[in-house]
C-alpha cells in the first residue's frame, strides 16, 4: 500500500470517528445542517493549511460560508471569488465579510521576494524577460502581481531587510486592507447597500504563531461609510516569534 492511499485511509477512517461523535454530541444540529445552510459570515481566506476558519473561531459548522485562494486575493475578473461573494451576499444573506490574512503567508513572501528582484534588476539596468505564458512561473506571477505592486511601493519605506518577518506582516496588512476596499467597492457588495442591508466588511490577520485573530480596523458598513472598530491592543513584537 502507498503512503498517499495509507493517508487517505487513515482520513477516512478518522471521519468515521468524527461522524460517529458528531451524531451523539449534537444530532439536533445535525439534521438541521442536512435541510440547509444559514451562515451569516463569508470567509475570504487564503489556502494555507494552516489557517482554517472554522478552527480559529471556534464556530459550530454551518456558521461560516468560505472562499480560499492564494493569499485571500479579490481580482477583477476571478469568477471564483466573485461567485462565492455573490452566493454568500445574495443568496444565503450573510451580514458580514471577513478578509482574513496571515502570518507567514507564501504569496505575500513571493509578491515581495518579485518585487525586490524587480528592483535589483531594475538598480542594474538589467532587461526583464517575461516568463512563457501558461508556465507555473507565468501563473504566478499574474495571481501575486497585485501584491508585487504593492510591495514595490513598501519597498522605499522598509528599514530593515524587505524579506524580514516584520516587513512580511506590514505588507499582509496593506494586502488585506486593499482586498477589503476592493470587496467593499464591488458591485455585489455595493447592491446590497443600496438594498438597505446590513452588511459590513472587515480585515483580520491570524497570527500561525499564537492562533489569535487581530481586527485591522479598515472594515466598512456602507458607502464612504467604517464599520465598527473590532480591534484589540496588540503588537507585532507580542504576536510574532524571533528568529
Amino acid at each position: 500500500m502507498s503512503s498517499s492511499t495509507q493517508l487517505l485511509t487513515s482520513i477516512l477512517d478518522a471521519n468515521e470517528t468524527y461522524a460517529e461523535a458528531f451524531a451523539r454530541s449534537d444530532p439536533v444540529l445535525l439534521q438541521k445542517l442536512a435541510k440547509g445552510q444559514s451562515p451569516r459570515i463569508f470567509w475570504l481566506g487564503c489556502s494555507d493549511s494552516r489557517v482554517s476558519a472554522e478552527l480559529a473561531t471556534g464556530v459550530a459548522p454551518g456558521s461560516i460560508f468560505v472562499h480560499r485562494n492564494i493569499a485571500q486575493c479579490f481580482h477583477p475578473g476571478d469568477l471564483s471569488a466573485s461567485a462565492a461573494l455573490a452566493y454568500a451576499v445574495h443568496v444565503l444573506k450573510v451580514e458580514a465579510i471577513i478578509v482574513c490574512g496571515h502570518t507567514g503567508c507564501g504569496g505575500v513572501k513571493a509578491g515581495m521576494q518579485a518585487a525586490v528582484e524587480s528592483k535589483q534588476r531594475e538598480d542594474k539596468g538589467e532587461k526583464v524577460e517575461p516568463p512563457k505564458p501558461g508556465s507555473v512561473e507565468d501563473t504566478i506571477a499574474k495571481w501575486i502581481a497585485p501584491i508585487k505592486s504593492l510591495a514595490s511601493s513598501q519597498l522605499p519605506s522598509c528599514t530593515s531587510d524587505p524579506l524580514e518577518a516584520l516587513e512580511l506582516a506590514h505588507l499582509t496588512d496593506a494586502h488585506v486592507r486593499d482586498t477589503v476596499k476592493a470587496v467593499a467597492d464591488s458591485d455585489l457588495v455595493r447592491a446590497a447597500w443600496d438594498e438597505g442591508r446590513e452588511l459590513s466588511v472587515h480585515g483580520w490577520v491570524y497570527h500561525v504563531a499564537t492562533a489569535k485573530l487581530r481586527d485591522l480596523d479598515c472594515g466598512w458598513k456602507g458607502v464612504g461609510v467604517r464599520a465598527d472598530s473590532l480591534s484589540r491592543p496588540s503588537t507585532y513584537a507580542e504576536s510574532e516569534p524571533r528568529e
